[in-house]
């Protein structure tokens, strides 16, 4: 079984039968097939026409509309987003690249990206990345201090806290919480790097630092969240793709251009709370 198959079947496990039947635009009959043959949904995905009709769908649902995302699964969505994305790259000689709050500056990478999101699993892993964060979790735990135990709250996106926590939990939970830290850290790089240029300050800098043993500074924090999920992937060992691993640069600029052109219309829904 080569890359491609295993990405499909990986793919075929995250999407819902009704997920299936909006890919074959309806066609109840093909549904059957692509569960047997999991390769066609990569092959529909790829049509610019079926992706564009996913996020149209997505995307035309009214923000006070509650059940808008009960039609496909967020994972399609974000897996059309991210497919399109992929396909909208080839040929292209640069990328618009953020270069501050309401400024774009062209760098001419794109065949160099465009190679890159066309690797199945990278396009896969984007996708879950992207899925994983529609419903964003958090809690708390206990941990012993000088001053006997005390509770300690978390949650995905708050990075420093997060990082917390690998001094708070098991050894074996350990890749966990480094997988997390990673995701967090390419995720808000590239979908919300204004929001982590705000909330990312000194102490939460200064946290980051000791968590991870990297020399970290807030001059470019886009490119400091960059090093903080290249080491976090490092800690976790198999389970993420070694070139999404070794290339979060990569991964922050294609989360941005599909943030852009395709995810803005929810990110209210994600966009957290200052880090402490």
């Amino acid at each position: 079984m080569d890359e491609r198959e295993v990405v499909a079947r990986r793919y075929g496990e995250h999407l819902t039968d009704q997920d299936l039947l909006a890919l074959t635009g309806g066609r109840a009959d093909q549904v059957g097939a692509l569960r047997r043959e999991p390769t066609l949904i990569l092959d529909l995905l790829d049509r610019p026409a079926v992706a564009d009709g996913l996020l149209l769908t997505a995307g035309t649902a009214g923000r006070d509309e509650p059940d808008r995302f009960t039609f496909i699964s967020p994972f399609l969505v974000f897996a059309a987003a991210v497919h399109r994305t992929a396909r909208g790259l080839v040929g292209s000689t640069y990328v618009a690249e953020r270069a501050g709050p309401r400024s774009r500056v062209p760098v001419f990478d794109a065949p160099e990206l465009a190679a890159f999101a066309s690797v199945p699993a990278h396009q896969l892993y984007l996708a879950e990345l992207l899925a994983s964060y529609s419903r964003l979790s958090g809690g708390e735990v206990w941990r012993r201090t000088d001053r006997g135990w005390r509770r300690q709250r978390w949650d995905e996106l708050d990075l420093p806290r997060l990082a917390a926590l690998l001094d708070a939990v098991p050894a074996a939970q350990r890749p966990a919480v480094w997988r997390r830290l990673g995701d967090g850290a390419v995720f808000l790089a590239g979908v919300f790097p204004d929001h982590a240029e705000r909330t990312l300050g000194l102490l939460a800098v200064s946290r980051l630092r000791e968590a991870t043993g990297l020399r970290l500074t807030r001059d470019d924090v886009p490119r400091m969240l960059e090093s903080v999920a290249r080491r976090a992937y490092e800690q976790v060992g198999p389970g993420v793709p070694v070139g999404a691993a070794k290339a979060p640069g990569s991964t922050r600029r294609l989360l941005t251009v599909i943030a852009d052109r395709y995810l803005f219309p929810f990110a209210a829904d994600w966009l957290p709370g200052p880090a402490h």
